[in-house]
C-alpha cells in the first residue's frame, strides 16, 4: 500500500473519531459500546488475566473535562474473549457518577497479588436480558463465598467470563502526562491493566 493511501486512511479514521466525539451524547465514557449486545453469541477466543496484562494499550486517554467520549470500538475491542481467572473482588458501580455496572476483578491465580488484576464488568440488565442472566450465573458461582467490607470474595472463585475486550482509557492520564492509571479499582498496575472484558455476556464454570 502506498504512503498516500495510508495517509488517506489515517485521515478518514481521524475524521470518523472526530465525528463520533461531535455527536456524542453518552452519559458515561464510551457508554454505547460498553453496553452493546450486538456481538453476544459470537465465537470466543480463550484468554487469561496474565495474557491480558501483556496486551498493547490503545491510543485512548482520559477525555478533557466536560467532554463526552463515544470513540467506537476498534482493533482487539472487536473480539469476544473467554477469560478464565479467579474472581477476587465484586462491587456495584453506584453513586452520582456510577453506571450501575457490576465491577469484578480477576487474577491469574488464587493467591496472585490483587493488584495484578483485570476488570470485567456486567452492565445493568436494563440494557439487555443477557446481562441479567450473566449476573445471576455469577451469583450462583460465588454462593459459597462471602463478601467482606472491602468487597473481597472470600474465598476467591475460579470462573470464566465471556464478552468483548474493552480498553478503558478513562482511567489513564492525559496523552503525554506520563501519569499511571488511577480509579480502576485495584487494577492500576500499568496501562495494559486497563484492558477489560466489557460487556460480559456470560459467566460460567471453567
Amino acid at each position: 500500500m502506498s504512503r498516500l493511501a495510508l495517509v488517506i486512511i489515517a485521515a478518514l479514521a481521524a475524521l470518523a473519531i472526530s465525528a463520533a466525539h461531535a455527536q456524542c451524547t453518552d452519559p458515561h465514557y464510551r457508554w454505547t459500546v460498553k453496553t452493546t449486545v450486538a456481538q453476544q453469541g459470537d465465537p470466543s477466543t480463550a484468554a487469561t488475566p496474565s495474557a491480558m496484562l501483556k496486551w498493547t494499550p490503545l491510543e485512548l486517554y482520559h477525555p478533557a473535562p466536560g467532554v463526552h467520549d463515544c470513540t467506537p470500538r476498534a482493533d482487539r475491542e472487536l473480539t469476544v474473549f473467554a477469560v478464565t481467572g479467579w474472581a477476587r473482588t465484586w462491587k456495584l458501580e453506584k453513586g452520582p457518577a456510577g453506571d450501575l455496572d457490576w465491577h469484578i476483578e480477576l487474577t491469574q491465580g488464587r493467591k496472585t497479588d490483587s493488584s495484578r488484576c483485570v476488570v470485567v464488568e456486567i452492565p445493568d440488565p436494563q440494557y439487555g436480558t443477557v446481562f441479567a442472566t450473566a449476573r445471576q450465573d455469577f451469583l450462583d458461582l460465588i454462593v459459597s463465598s462471602t463478601i467482606n467490607q472491602k468487597k473481597q470474595i472470600i474465598p476467591p472463585v475460579r470462573l470464566t467470563v465471556v464478552g468483548l475486550a474493552f480498553f478503558d482509557g478513562q482511567h489513564r492520564g492525559g496523552k503525554g502526562s506520563g501519569n499511571p492509571p488511577s480509579g480502576h479499582g485495584h487494577c492500576n498496575a500499568s496501562d495494559p491493566a486497563l484492558w477489560e472484558i466489557h460487556p460480559v455476556y456470560e459467566v460460567r464454570q471453567p
